[in-house]
């Protein structure tokens, strides 16, 4: 009898060893899932880090002062809103902000434009009445941005035309910062 009882732990032994190595071997696999996730999010940090090797994510040519050739493809009319018209300059700068306020968007876009020579200029400057807060919309084409604006023809009357423009002189993006 004594040795009938003292099989018997050894045979729950053998029939809880399979169930203690199925739980070690799912312990061990976490552990492995574990420690493979650690290493990974360090070489995604580390290779985030400020490197020799790191690629600027800027997507625009650094600021050189001269205006930028406009190089557009056909695009949708986007609604803007005239911010300032400045004739002071050796060359008169539109500065637009798309979309106007009456949209909602999370980032709007500042976007200054020019003419690379004076002689680029479709009208006279002092005849485009672009004022400030003016609704307004911008094209593109081949050659040129088109934004629609009020210009005052030889006899002092205003229609709206599109107006040409080759130099695009800033670029912005502005957070909509929310008002209390």
């Amino acid at each position: 009898m004594s040795l009938a009882v003292a099989d018997r732990p050894s045979e729950s032994r053998n029939k809880q060893a399979p169930e203690e190595l199925i739980h070690y071997l799912s312990l061990t696999t976490a552990i492995a899932a574990a420690l493979a996730i650690c290493l990974m999010a360090v070489s995604a940090v580390a290779s985030q880090s400020g490197g020799v090797g790191t690629v600027e994510g800027n997507l625009l040519p650094p600021t050189t002062g001269e205006p930028l050739t406009v190089k557009p493809v056909d695009m949708h009319d986007v609604d803007c809103v005239v911010a300032q018209w400045d004739l002071a300059g050796s060359k008169p700068v539109l500065t637009l902000i798309c979309p106007p306020q009456a949209v909602f968007a999370p980032l709007r876009v500042l976007l200054k434009f020019s003419w690379m020579k004076s002689q680029d200029a479709p009208v006279d400057p002092k005849q485009i009445l672009a004022r400030a807060g003016a609704l307004t919309k911008v094209r593109t084409n081949r050659n040129s941005v088109l934004i629609w604006l009020r210009v005052s023809d030889r006899k002092g009357e205003a229609q709206e035309s599109w107006v040409a423009f080759n130099a695009v002189v800033d670029v912005a993006m502005l957070p909509d910062r929310l008002k209390n």
